[in-house]
């Protein structure tokens, strides 16, 4: 706790400052380009996992529907 009011008022604003100068990238496009190129990776390497999970469903279907009934379909 700081003793003075004011001396508390003013390390907190220093201290604001110089973390607000260390958050931003020198330069702003180099950094949203590498956002850009960071997303498309992540957005595509999300979309090889779903297209291979939905290739691993579609022939789990086909192999446990062959020659069996499923539970729900026997009445």
């Amino acid at each position: 706790m700081c003793p003075v009011l004011n001396a508390c008022t003013s390390q907190s604003f220093a201290a604001r400052k110089v973390l607000s100068n260390q958050q931003f990238h020198p330069n702003p496009s180099s950094a949203t380009d590498g956002f850009d190129i960071w997303w498309q990776k992540t957005f595509a390497q999300h979309m090889a996992v779903v297209a291979e999970m939905s290739a691993l469903v579609l022939a789990h279907r086909r192999n446990g529907s062959a020659g069996r009934t499923r539970p729900e379909q026997a009445h």
